[in-house]
């Protein structure tokens, strides 16, 4: 494998699918071979747009008016990113479901007419254990309303084969829809985990399809100029061997979704062999400028926005990034998985794999299985965390993990402590929600330069929910992820720390803001 491969060499090695690209060892080229296959994403996306429109209007035909999409990752972020974007034109409001923790799977089905829900399954494995959970509990839920056949307001999404697709036929559900094998989760944008749900909501498919092909012929160019995702690959690329390992993604509000799917995709493909960058929001990153890049990202008419990129006077290295319409971000998908490919190929990692993200897993499972840890984290005290920012170093950050329900309170909680730490420490902060983070900046976590500090901040759930055909309910499983993130960062040598809510949901409010106060001495 060359870091020194020609313009010319990239991007024709990408559209043959040459694997030497990547790797030069042919167990892994075989397994590069099998993930590929976004590559052909625009084209089928054109070639089927009508015929996925035409689907979504016999299922919402049926009296369904809510969709919710329960996915991990690639399976549901790409598919959130559309529907943000674009305001509904159909009856059908779609809502992910990417949460284990009972509260919030509560909270986001209370009050619900639960007999006009469209429930859609999207797991690529068709094991993911998230998937697997809720899929059982909803049908079990179904069945305890009444309905005599759950499965006929249940739509999977998964590869050929897979467990999720023998349930399918096994419950009967309404549509089992299979997507390539040959497409990695996050690359597959493009293809029905993306489409099908942007689909039911109204999402005018014809006009993505139309802008993702565009841009598909656009990056087979093989002048630098020319070629958007060649340009893009080729910057992230410098960018990362020289030593800068902060990416900034500054993009503004009507665009904000697609920077939690480029979080991903960037954490997930390059965060390995101790290279990568940290994906970072619009707040101020407070990393050294020699550690910071940029990326600008809006619509052409936002002029407050490109005001605002205008007005920064600094050294970092930015990239400029307008869209026109809405359905630009088709093409921000493509654009990005190729640059992502071609960055891959010029920093020298496997773009196409995750290897630390089983880790944490199997670390999980073994909880939920009721087996013991084979080693127990070495755990930071809250009240040490301060000294431990301190002595972190200059090319540190601090991630903190959130297992939380979603709440604005908690958000504005750790905006304004994360805040206090870039202003004390000059370290840049991220904030994770939990478990969604597994399935992205994880493996960067793990992966990436090992120079991370994390905090995990985890509630008792107020109730518990049980999983029907398992020993445990989900309090136990959304324990256990945080759990065995903590345990594999801690074995792995991070600096871990936990702090723990209990009581009311008032309580733990109050707990958590004396605890960020006491920790950081405000």
């Amino acid at each position: 494998m060359s870091s020194d491969w020609t313009h010319q060499e990239l991007v024709q090695g990408i559209w043959n699918k040459d694997c030497a690209l990547w790797s030069s060892d042919p167990t892994i080229q075989l397994s590069i071979a099998e993930r590929l296959g976004w590559l052909n994403s625009p084209r089928w996306l054109l070639e089927n747009a009508d015929s996925l429109s035409e689907w979504a209007r016999e299922m919402t035909g049926r009296g369904f008016n809510q969709v919710i999409l329960v996915g991990m990752g690639g399976s549901s972020l790409a598919a959130e990113v559309i529907v943000d974007v674009f305001e509904s034109t159909n009856n059908a409001s779609v809502t992910v479901l990417d949460s284990t923790h009972p509260d919030t799977i509560t909270e986001l089905l209370i009050n619900r007419a639960w007999s006009r829900i469209l429930f859609v399954f999207a797991s690529k494995s068709g094991t993911t254990i998230e998937v697997q959970s809720l899929c059982s509990w909803v049908l079990d839920n179904l069945e305890e309303q009444g309905v005599a056949e759950p499965g006929s307001q249940c739509v999977a999404i998964t590869d050929p084969g897979t467990p999720l697709a023998a349930l399918a036929v096994q419950r009967c559900f309404l549509d089992c829809i299979e997507s390539p094998s040959d497409v990695g989760g996050r690359f597959s944008a493009l293809t029905v985990f993306g489409m099908a749900p942007a689909a039911l909501s109204g999402v005018p498919i014809n006009r993505l399809a139309d802008n993702a092909q565009q841009m598909a012929e656009r990056c087979q160019g093989v002048d630098v100029d020319e070629n958007p995702g060649l340009a893009l690959g080729q910057w992230l690329a410098t960018q990362i061997n020289a030593n800068r390992d902060c990416l900034q993604l500054y993009v503004d509000e009507s665009f904000q979704s697609l920077a939690v799917w480029l979080e991903q995709l960037i954490a997930e493909s390059l965060g390995k062999n101790g290279k990568g960058l940290l994906p970072l929001g619009n707040a101020t990153p407070a990393a050294s400028s020699s550690r910071l890049v940029r990326v600008n990202l809006g619509s052409s008419s936002d002029d407050q926005f490109w005001q605002r990129v205008d007005s920064v006077e600094d050294q970092v290295p930015s990239f400029k990034i307008v869209l026109d319409e809405p359905e630009d971000v088709a093409g921000e998908f493509f654009r990005w998985s190729f640059a992502t490919a071609v960055a891959g190929a010029l920093i020298g990692v496997n773009p196409f794999d995750e290897p630390d993200v089983s880790a944490s897993k199997k670390i999980t499972r073994d909880l939920l299985d009721a087996q013991e840890l084979k080693t127990e984290p070495t755990v930071v005290p809250v009240a040490e965390l301060a000294a431990t920012l301190r002595s972190a170093g200059s090319r540190s950050y601090l991630a903190v993990l959130n297992y939380l329900p979603s709440d604005p309170t908690v958000n504005d909680m750790l905006d304004e402590f994360a805040q206090s730490v870039r202003d004390r420490f000059a370290l840049p902060v991220s904030i994770n929600a939990g478990p969604r983070y597994l399935h992205s900046t994880g493996q960067f976590h793990k992966g990436g330069p090992d120079h991370g500090v994390f905090l995990f901040v985890y509630g008792e759930p107020l109730q518990d929910l049980d999983i029907f055909a398992e020993d445990f309910g989900f309090a136990a499983l959304n324990q256990a992820q945080a759990m065995g993130d903590c345990a594999e960062l801690s074995r792995i040598g991070r600096s871990v720390c936990w702090i723990n809510l209990d009581g009311s949901r008032f309580a733990q409010l109050q707990r958590l803001r004396a605890i960020l106060r006491e920790c950081l001495d405000w």
